[in-house]
């Protein structure tokens, strides 16, 4: 098993951020929320692999969820701090590695972000995302979509070092689907999704490369409003949701 993404990179990524909710626009929070009702009467749970800095898990306490996390960043004691305060019912927060995570409990919605698609080992990883959803629970997995026609050419010319912390197998969600079905869950939604867009981290660049960046830059507007959303050659991100079934007795 290799994480192509280390907790020093994480710690550095995470050190200045400041927590938020994701924005009502925001593609993935609105693709939680179309296919996420929000809770009525008995009180549920939800927990994210990856949890930090928990944008989207505080999405899932909007909706009614008691929030559960799991990460191994420095700070993580400081988001479930942020969470209450921001009036989310919250529950255990674990600082320790997805691999050796065996909680007693089962959670009602198991969710991650931008998390499974660092490791080689995703299969398993994917698995035990599964083995953690309680009967008619729900997984919900998103990643970034780098292995679309045009993105994959973007990010292998303009964005190696970050292409080089994905695994881009692990970005094909029919497989993801395949997995699931054969897991016993239902597949409510598997696919691409999102207007186009595409983003880079810092790394040296020549005045060429530069330029082009600038250039796409300029056009992402236009290019938002010309092609169609949900394509798998350029939309921006991956995901999967899923119920778990609970076979009827005979």
């Amino acid at each position: 098993m290799t994480n192509k993404a280390s907790e020093t990179y994480w710690n550095k990524e995470y050190s200045t951020c400041k927590f938020h909710i994701a924005k009502k626009k925001d593609f993935i929070r609105r693709w939680i929320e179309t296919h996420i009702a929000p809770l009525k009467g008995q009180p549920r749970t939800c927990l994210e692999a990856g949890c930090y800095p928990g944008r989207f898990l505080a999405v899932f306490g909007e909706l009614g969820y008691e929030l559960h996390g799991i990460d191994r960043v420095d700070n993580l004691d400081l988001l479930p701090e942020w969470l209450k305060q921001s009036g989310y019912r919250t529950g255990r927060f674990h600082k320790c590695d997805f691999n050796r995570f065996c909680p007693e409990l089962k959670y009602d919605v198991v969710c991650s972000f931008g998390f499974i698609e660092h490791f080689t080992n995703w299969e398993s990883i994917l698995e035990r995302h599964a083995a953690l959803v309680a009967d008619n629970g729900y997984l919900v997995v998103e990643a970034p979509n780098f292995t679309g026609g045009f993105q994959y050419w973007l990010h292998s010319r303009f964005d190696k070092k970050n292409l080089a912390r994905h695994h881009t197998p692990a970005m094909k969600v029919e497989k993801w689907a395949d997995l699931l079905e054969a897991g016993g869950f239902e597949i409510i939604y598997a696919g691409y999704f999102g207007k186009f867009r595409f983003w880079t981290e810092p790394e040296p660049r020549r005045l060429s490369e530069r330029l082009f960046l600038r250039l796409l830059r300029i056009m992402q507007p236009a290019l938002k409003v010309l092609l169609p959303r949900d394509k798998r050659l350029y939309s921006p991100f991956c995901g999967v949701i899923a119920r778990r079934c609970v076979a009827k007795a005979a």
